[in-house]
């Protein structure tokens, strides 16, 4: 009985401890992607400061690769 009870908990553990890491893992890919969508860029059609996203408010243009 209380083998089971060890295993139990250990199991827990590593449930626990992956959870964490793909959680940890997960945010930092995602933190890239939003920092480069919060940059501020000029619109080459219509010359608007967008502040933030990836698309025109004025015109629709989306935002270049580059």
């Amino acid at each position: 009985m209380q083998y089971l009870f060890w295993l139990v908990l250990a199991a827990l553990f590593v449930l626990f401890a992956g959870t964490l890491y793909w959680s940890s893992r997960r945010n930092s890919v995602r933190s890239n992607a939003q920092e480069k969508d919060l940059e501020e860029w000029t619109c080459p059609t219509c010359g608007f400061q967008v502040q933030m996203g990836t698309e025109c408010i004025y015109c629709g243009e989306k935002k270049s690769a580059f």
